[in-house]
């Protein structure tokens, strides 16, 4: 038991198994430092507003959050759909649907002085829970170092294992995520974790993004945060992924955004993700042609 670290050039086999296992993995510095600081910077202003906003007792009163990430860091996007990203959430949520979206993206920063975040599953805001589906992957960008110091997020391995409904997992078993900037830790909608307590000088910043299965009702309505005006700027991945895209039917591109139409509509994620997990049938008659 215990979280394991692994370095991006590992095959994604053993980081994948990593994930199922223990319901967390940390991939060490998988981002760039220099898209990593152009981020950072982006946020910064962003998170001298959120100062100013009335927190919650879950929040953090010294925690600032600024959830509509792509419109004031759009040099996010190459996170949001990082190729390691795809290659973990198909294998977690796309056995469990037709495709999957953002369920949210909050940009998290730590002050000096925050204790620590109660822990909590993300995928709670679902009264659904079916033993080995998992309706939520999420991933934490450490956009600085995350220390034991300054408030990694703390982690509880194995604890995905664990239906709400019947078990609570010893809270006391968590392990902080404690990894260099640009390292990114990957968890299972399932797994407990929270924020660290921040006793260092400085703050620790992060970028949190989770998926959820694409018949979900999507945390953040991304249709506000990220209107087609904005995302019209982003590849066609990352706007299917944003939820411009149909689920289940339909052509593989059905529309175009013309500049005024809000019902854009766009091609998934990956080509024939439907047709590869064999959950479009084709009909055939009685001679045995498709039809």
């Amino acid at each position: 038991m215990g979280l394991k670290y692994f370095d991006k050039t590992v095959a994604i086999e053993t980081i994948i198994a990593a994930l199922r296992h223990d319901g967390a993995v940390v991939i060490n510095e998988l981002a760039e430092p220099k898209l990593v600081d152009a981020i950072a910077a982006e946020l910064q202003p962003k998170f001298e507003e959120a100062a100013l906003v009335k927190k919650s007792a879950f929040d953090g009163s010294k925690t600032n959050r600024y959830n509509c990430v792509l419109r004031g860091a759009p040099s996010a996007a190459e996170l949001v759909e990082h190729d390691m990203l795809i290659a973990l959430a198909n294998e977690i949520l796309l056995p469990h649907c037709a495709t999957y979206q953002v369920g949210s993206m909050t940009a998290i920063q730590i002050l000096p002085g925050e204790s620590g975040q109660a822990l909590h599953r993300d995928d709670s805001l679902y009264p659904i829970e079916i033993a080995g589906m998992e309706l939520q992957l999420g991933v934490m960008w450490a956009l600085n170092d995350f220390t034991a110091e300054n408030g990694a997020t703390r982690v509880i391995p194995e604890s995905h294992r664990f239906l709400r409904s019947w078990h609570l997992p010893d809270l006391s078993g968590w392990e902080a995520g404690i990894m260099p900037k640009g390292s990114a830790l990957f968890y299972m909608g399932a797994t407990w974790h929270g924020g660290g307590a921040n006793t260092s000088n400085g703050p620790r910043a992060g970028l949190i993004n989770t998926y959820s299965l694409g018949w979900l009702r999507q945390e953040s309505n991304q249709y506000f945060e990220t209107p087609p005006q904005i995302a019209e700027n982003f590849s066609p991945r990352l706007r299917a992924l944003l939820g411009y895209t149909p689920h289940g039917s339909g052509d593989d591109k059905i529309g175009t955004f013309d500049g005024e139409c809000s019902a854009w509509v766009e091609t998934p994620p990956q080509e024939a993700w439907r047709d590869e997990r064999g959950q479009v049938a084709v009909a055939t008659d009685s001679e045995g042609s498709s039809q």
